[in-house]
């Protein structure tokens, strides 16, 4: 059942660095500021702490800091009369999923994998 929420000024949808900055900037201006975001939350100190080893089935291969194709549907068309397919494997498009959004996966937290490491 829904419930109403007290009201806020702002509602940022995805707290990752726009929405993270702007929720700030808001905030500090006297704005009473709510951000939501989809998936969880992560913690620096235990997610990703200076002894942290990047884990390769973790997130190269089980795509752990990005949504999978079960989670979400999206479509495309190969032409504006098509009819809209469904995602079924990202390939290079890869939806983030939780607090930090693309940040995570952009700062290169997690290492970058190169064939001389993998041999």
């Amino acid at each position: 059942m829904a419930r109403k929420l007290p009201a806020t000024d702002v509602v940022i949808v995805g707290l990752g660095w726009t929405g993270s900055i702007l929720a700030h900037e808001l905030a500090a201006s006297g704005l009473n500021v709510v951000a939501i975001e989809r998936g969880p939350w992560r913690d620096t100190a235990t997610d990703f702490s200076p002894a942290y080893v990047p884990d390769e089935l973790r997130y190269r291969i089980r795509h752990d800091l990005f949504l999978r194709p079960a989670q979400v549907t999206m479509t495309f068309r190969h032409n504006v009369r098509g009819t809209a397919l469904p995602i079924r494997s990202w390939g290079a498009f890869m939806p983030p999923n939780g607090v930090g959004g693309g940040g995570l996966h952009g700062t290169r937290r997690l290492g970058a994998f190169c064939r001389a490491t993998l041999s």
